[in-house]
């Protein structure tokens, strides 16, 4: 790893980092700015609350905005994409019978918050599924074979969570949104990844609703997320406060009393975006990762064919040796025992295959995937696996 920059994320130098994309982290000047803004609340905390934080907020809601390239007038302050995913279907007006989709590659907990509501109203999840590695033009085909007549909700992610596949959006919008056949359906875009990792045109996407985190990619404090409607596809805010009834945006914008110092210092996460170099950094860590993939898989002895064709740009998938994490239980024991290494890596179940999915953050050098090549590899001989490649 790179030391001053381990050093400038406030991370344990004594631990292999390559999993940014779960959590995110925000680098030490960020959380030192929103240090900054919480002393600034609690040295007069009701003149700050009840006259400074709005004004604050939408100045922070208008930086972020002006980041993604989006109206903020249609954008709404949440703290993740769960969160946003609950208010959009908190709002949404489900009956018997009726269907919300996900693809087999959507994030647990938002698969949960929709099996949730469809238990409550009598509806029911349908799934798009498709493989590793499945073309665009199958991505696109499983989404439309998935919607009916009955399908009130379709969640696309940008980046799929346990694959990191870049999924063609705007195709799947276009294939199964209310246009097709005249019905009520929405399209929401689990954007979690993508703020920092991808440029792109949000409204032209075509769907209803748009999340996506800002402390994974774009290294502002954890907490921090927009939810974007088009004109017309209102949400209603899962908490209900004062500013209710002052427009879409405002109505997210204080959600009561709690620390806003996290969304204040959204504004220097996304100037240490840019100060690391912006898109141009992103292009350097995807070349990175990308090395570190075919390094990894030389040291196992796998082939890193049928993967997915469009990957995000900073994160990869490794396919672990075959019959290495063949079961979902699996995955936990094999992440805790790279984990009492100090490695943080995702070991992923999917569809009976084994995988690692890594990362490249500014922080991450060549080495490290050496490094966590061997610790697998000594981890499986150790097993007594037979299946590692010499």
């Amino acid at each position: 790893m790179d030391s001053a920059l381990v050093d400038a994320f406030g991370l344990d130098p004594d631990v292999l980092h390559l999993n940014h994309g779960a959590f995110g982290v925000a680098p030490v000047a960020v959380r030192r700015a929103a240090a900054a803004w919480r002393d600034r609340a609690e040295r007069n905390p009701h003149r700050f609350n009840r006259d400074e934080v709005p004004g604050l907020i939408a100045a922070a809601r208008e930086r972020a905005s002006g980041f993604l390239g989006i109206d903020p007038s249609r954008a709404g302050w949440v703290r993740n994409v769960s969160e946003g995913v609950s208010a959009v279907l908190g709002s949404l007006e489900l009956g018997v019978g009726d269907e919300l989709v996900i693809s087999t590659h959507g994030y647990g907990a938002v698969r949960k918050a929709l099996n949730h509501h469809a238990a409550r109203a009598g509806a029911r999840v349908v799934e798009a599924v498709f493989p590793v590695g499945a073309s665009d033009d199958d991505i696109v085909s499983a989404y439309a074979r998935a919607r009916s007549p009955r399908t009130r909700l379709v969640v696309v992610d940008r980046i799929t969570s346990p694959t990191a596949t870049v999924i063609p959006v705007a195709a799947v919008a276009a294939s199964v949104g209310a246009g097709v056949d005249g019905a009520d359906v929405r399209v929401l875009v689990d954007a979690a990844h993508a703020p920092g990792q991808l440029a792109d045109d949000i409204a032209a996407l075509g769907a209803d609703h748009w999340i996506g985190n800002l402390h994974k990619w774009a290294y502002t404090p954890r907490g921090s997320a927009i939810l974007w409607s088009r004109p017309d596809a209102d949400v209603t805010p899962t908490v209900l406060s004062w500013q209710l009834e002052d427009g879409y945006a405002a109505s997210f914008d204080y959600p009561g009393t709690w620390d806003y110092a996290g969304w204040l210092a959204v504004g220097d996460g996304l100037a240490y975006w840019e100060a690391l170099g912006g898109w141009d950094a992103v292009a350097g860590l995807a070349g990175l990762v990308t090395e570190g993939q075919q390094r990894v898989a030389e040291a196992l002895g796998v082939s890193l064919e049928r993967l997915p064709a469009r990957p995000a740009p900073a994160m990869r998938l490794v396919p672990l040796p075959a019959g290495v994490l063949a079961a979902p239980e699996q995955v936990d024991p094999f992440y805790q025992e790279l984990s009492r290494q100090r490695i943080e890596v995702a070991p992923v179940h999917f569809d009976g295959t084994g995988y690692l999915r890594i990362a490249a953050a500014p922080y991450n050098t060549l080495d490290d995937y050496d490094r966590l090549a061997g610790a697998v590899r000594e981890l499986l001989q150790r097993s007594g696996s037979d299946r590692v490649g010499r």
